[in-house]
């Protein structure tokens, strides 16, 4: 899958892959976040799809942002 178009500026649905590349941290990570509820960040289960809101994503970096 291709993830070149894909922007925290367009609210849509994308896959672990997609939101390990917007926010740079490796799939397993992501993974194990959501496995472990070590960080929570929301997700939509579609069958046995997982799937993250891209604003959800934006989200989790502002709460994240140390300022």
């Amino acid at each position: 899958m291709s993830f070149k178009n894909l922007s925290l500026d367009i609210d849509t649905l994308t896959d672990t892959e997609g939101a390990s590349t917007l926010l740079a941290v490796p799939a397993a990570t992501l993974i194990k976040w959501r496995s472990t509820g070590e960080v929570r960040i929301p997700f939509v289960r579609i069958g046995r799809q997982i799937k993250y809101r891209t604003r959800d994503l934006k989200a989790f970096i502002e709460s994240s942002t140390v300022k």
